[in-house]
């Protein structure tokens, strides 16, 4: 049996992402067997909150005890990450956010304790990795032109899309509810937006994302 590479997400986004748009990719650097799996809030309900003692780690702990040979990655925003993650309060006094979303990342490693957990937190949130390119905007016609203008200067303005977050009031998905679609629905317009600017845009502008993905690839090509 190959091995399995199970990828934790927040929400029902994130799993569309990893299938529609992570998995032509790894299957193309030979990495055929990927799991996107709901982290469960409630029985019978996924995605959201993602409290860590309750919800996050045992979700994570319960793919662990598989006996198949497997990975273990998440997919979760630093963006409103709960203060319940480990060493959350000591990450703080951490004044560059990416060396501070790393450090959250090694705490939960060390936290959960077993090699084969290889934990991400994507800086802030999902919707950065959709300022690569402006292609995936222009296709909703009740989006002003003047807007989407507006989405090519964030994009020349940000060379990095991850670092996208002023304040709170412009985190990527704020910026997307205010400039570009009003009514956002996160699971519909997400990963259509990836899909059209394309992967390989993602992984040459998002340099933490791009690290992770290639950190998953070479492990289970190993």
């Amino acid at each position: 049996m190959s091995r399995v590479l199970n990828i934790i997400v927040e929400g029902p986004t994130e799993r569309e992402f990893v299938t529609n748009c992570m998995y032509p990719y790894f299957l193309e650097n030979h990495v055929s067997n990927v799991r996107p799996i709901g982290i469960e809030t409630s029985p019978g309900h996924k995605g959201g909150d993602v409290r860590y003692h309750t919800r996050f780690k045992p979700n994570v702990q319960t793919v662990l005890r598989g006996k198949e040979d497997l990975l273990v990655t998440s997919f979760i925003d630093y963006y409103r990450l709960r203060s319940d993650f480990p060493r959350y309060e000591e990450s703080k006094s951490i004044g560059e956010v990416q060396r501070r979303v790393d450090f959250l990342e090694t705490a939960c490693y060390e936290d959960i304790g077993d090699p084969r957990f290889i934990p991400y937190i994507q800086l802030h949130e999902f919707e950065a990795l959709l300022f690569t390119k402006a292609d995936g905007f222009r296709d909703f016609t009740e989006t002003p032109v003047s807007n989407v203008a507006e989405i090519g200067r964030i994009i020349e303005a940000y060379p990095n899309p991850e670092l996208i977050n002023d304040t709170p009031a412009n985190a990527p998905s704020e910026r997307l509810k205010r400039l570009i679609i009003p009514k956002y629905q996160k699971p519909f317009h997400g990963p259509y937006i990836a899909m059209v600017n394309g992967f390989d845009a993602i992984m040459q502008k998002c340099p933490r994302f791009n690290r992770w993905v290639t950190t998953l690839i070479q492990r289970m090509n190993a």
